[in-house]
């Protein structure tokens, strides 16, 4: 007869439930610290000595959870439902990690199952919504829709070529838009994604065609060679059906109906009077150039049509990347990466990881689950999106209007001024400005234009010794830069003004449209997406238009006699301008005092002292209220701002602090005593005052010490 088993002794259990308990109490303290590894040890331990209770499992699963171990989990919310089917939570914890797996079935399920148990948990209710709300994005594409299969495929093509991005998941807006999203919560500094060389299509890969060695035996000076390259390799990988890049190939769009060089002629007459238009036609003979210039010395890719290349130089302009693969500078199609939508400011960067061998993205930020991840494609003008991406880009800090500049034939200069430009002056110059004066290109053009408007051979002398003593140490003996014109007369300066003003006037003139009938046009929902495109882009266009016409603070001063004028009338107590707009532009002067000084570098200060004692003497006619405060505020925050520029930016020696520590003492003497300059015409006092505190700024990053031996010869 077999023995009689031993009944497990009560008390020994009783024993290991509180040893477990006790473990799981200090699993609690730890996760409650966000200590979630110790927490899940501790529960471990809890586990082993009583793997009957279901709340040790409950607890380890929120610890894994937490640190998005969701598979185990999920592992530990089943067994806490095993042991106690009537526990919500566990239902919960299950639900959860369903979610985060994206299996939104399972996860509905289980939470309808604990609403049956508790039919007011808020949390469950939620996570079904939530749930379905992914469901039905994820639906918006039929599970045998060939775009999804392709798009399938590609992913799994990827995965077998040893691709990482666990975290990113593609998700459809609508048949034809979709983005790349997080799986999973992304950390700043976390990398997101690799993609092996073995998988990147390279320029000099494109190189090694037979199409693209007659090019080069041809040397063919192609307009857009790389693009070419590129374009002819994806034409002919696209024609043969056993090419290893056929996944990627196959999800390529297959056609750019939004990209306007495709647009029919009664899609480019929405944008008549823009510059933009004439763009387009040009952009389209420069791809007709090089195809026709490609198919003259390779006859065989004629078996391919004009709108054929077309399609592929869409392809690699909305799609290349420009990299950096040991040393040697390329460009690469990166399947998955170049699915990454546009945002600015920047969510992650990319490159090339030489050690690892492949194209990485890094996210810059931390990226909720669920959130799309975007790439930024630069700061560019909507021409540029447009024209190369077939988007605009609705909230857009870099729009711009093409401004053309051309010498007047009747100037009585005009032969001086080709002598100084070294021989001729060119037939025109093309500059394409923005809202923002202060961007370098906006700052160039104002500069050209003065020199254009220049009517005084003895401001052209000046200009000429400047640039005499400028090169005299230097090797470049080029003729002068009209480019890098400073300001040389209130006359001059007015003159700029009234021309930039005229001629944002008749660039508005050329639309058949107004800014006002635009922006009611893109209040209704009747256009088509490439007439509402085109609305936008051409009431861009007018935005920066209208601003630099009527918007621009320096026209204001000048032009409507806000300040200078009234200086040249021999008024001297200008009073305090009563509207705000105004009042603010004339406080903002204090703080240009400083960032003049803060930025000038050491061996330079000296030349603006006089500058700035007689611009202090207009900032106490204009400015001060009182002898201790400029609007309100303390006149030390103008000086702690003016010490922490010094202290940074002109020298960082503390044997050298003390010299300008002096100086703040004479700043404050200034700002607090009223000082009187005799036989002085306020006139010269605003023209110092707007040459160092608005032209100069604009030019301090490219030229300082341009201006200030300019500054020390004129004043």
């Amino acid at each position: 007869m077999a023995p009689k088993k031993k009944n497990k002794s009560p008390k020994k259990d009783e024993t290991k439930r509180a040893q477990a308990d006790k473990l799981k109490e200090q699993g609690n303290k730890s996760l409650q610290n966000e200590n979630y590894q110790k927490a899940i040890e501790l529960y471990t331990e809890a586990i082993e000595l009583d793997d009957q209770c279901y709340a040790y499992f409950h607890n380890r699963s929120l610890a894994y959870f937490l640190i998005e171990k969701y598979q185990l989990s999920l592992q530990d919310a089943i067994k806490c439902k095993e042991l106690n089917p009537e526990y919500p939570l566990g239902y919960l914890r299950e639900a959860s990690a369903y979610l985060e797996l994206d299996k939104h079935e399972e996860c509905i399920k289980s939470a309808k199952q604990g609403l049956e148990i508790e039919k007011d948990n808020q949390q469950l209710i939620d996570i079904i919504k939530k749930a379905e709300e992914e469901q039905k994005q994820n639906f918006i594409l039929a599970e045998d829709d060939p775009e999804l299969v392709n798009h399938n495929t590609m992913i799994n093509w990827l995965l077998d070529g040893k691709s990482e991005f666990d975290n990113l998941k593609l998700q459809w807006y609508s048949k034809n838009y979709r983005g790349v999203h997080a799986r999973r919560k992304v950390y700043n500094k976390e990398t997101i994604l690799f993609i092996p060389k073995s998988h990147l299509i390279t320029l000099e890969m494109a190189k090694e065609t037979d199409v693209a060695k007659k090019i080069i035996a041809a040397k063919l000076n192609l307009l857009s060679p790389k693009h070419s390259f590129l374009s002819t390799f994806l034409l002919q990988e696209r024609k043969n059906k056993e090419s290893k890049w056929k996944p990627y190939l196959d999800i390529l769009p297959s056609d750019y109906n939004q990209f306007p060089i495709f647009f029919s002629e009664d899609d480019l007459s929405w944008l008549k009077g823009s510059p933009f238009q004439n763009q387009v036609r040009e952009k389209k003979a420069d791809i007709k150039r090089d195809y026709d210039d490609i198919c003259s010395v390779a006859p065989e890719f004629a078996e391919y049509t004009f709108e054929d290349f077309c399609w592929a130089r869409m392809t690699a302009s909305s799609r290349v990347f420009g990299l950096q693969i040991n040393e040697q500078k390329t460009d690469a199609f990166v399947p998955l990466a170049d699915m990454l939508n546009h945002r600015r400011p920047k969510q992650t960067s990319w490159q090339y990881d030489d050690q690892r061998e492949g194209f990485v993205i890094q996210a810059l930020e931390d990226i909720p689950r669920g959130e799309q991840v975007y790439d930024s494609y630069g700061r560019k003008c909507n021409s540029r999106f447009f024209l190369n991406y077939g988007f605009i880009n609705l909230d857009n800090d870099a729009n711009e209007v093409a401004l053309r500049l051309t010498f007047d034939a009747e100037d009585p200069t005009i032969e001086r001024k080709k002598e100084m430009m070294g021989g001729d002056v060119p037939e025109f110059k093309v500059y394409r400005i923005l809202e923002n004066y202060q961007e370098q290109n906006v700052s160039e053009f104002m500069s050209y234009l003065r020199f254009i408007l220049i009517r005084d051979n003895s401001k052209l002398l000046m200009l000429s010794s400047l640039h005499e003593q400028q090169t005299e140490n230097s090797e470049n003996l080029s003729g002068y830069k009209p480019q890098k014109t400073p300001p040389i007369s209130i006359q001059n300066e007015t003159d700029m003004w009234v021309r930039i003003s005229n001629m944002c006037q008749t660039s508005i003139s050329l639309y058949n449209t107004t800014l006002k009938e635009d922006k009611e046009l893109l209040a209704k929902d009747n256009l088509t997406q490439n007439q509402r495109n085109c609305v936008l882009l051409r009431s861009g266009e007018k935005e920066v238009s209208f601003f630099q016409e009527q918007k621009n603070p320096k026209i204001t001063e000048l032009q409507m006699i806000d300040i200078a004028l009234l200086y040249r009338n021999g008024r001297q107590n200008v009073k305090i301008a009563k509207d705000e707009q105004k009042r603010n532009y004339q406080a903002q002067f204090v703080i240009r005092i400083y960032q003049v000084q803060c930025i000038h570098k050491q061996s330079y200060y000296r030349n603006i002292t006089v500058r700035l004692k007689l611009s202090f003497l207009l900032m106490n006619n204009l400015l001060i209220q009182n002898k201790k405060t400029i609007f309100n505020i303390p006149i030390n925050y103008y000086l702690q701002i003016y010490r922490i520029g010094v202290n940074k930016q002109i020298n960082r020696q503390i044997k050298q602090y003390s010299r300008y520590l002096k100086q703040l003492q004479l700043v404050n003497q200034l700002f607090v005593k009223k000082i009187v300059v005799k036989n002085l015409k306020f006139s010269q006092i605003v023209f110092n005052i707007y040459t160092l505190f608005v032209i100069l700024p604009l030019q301090i990053q490219h030229q300082s010490s341009n201006y200030f031996i300019f500054l020390k010869n004129y004043f």
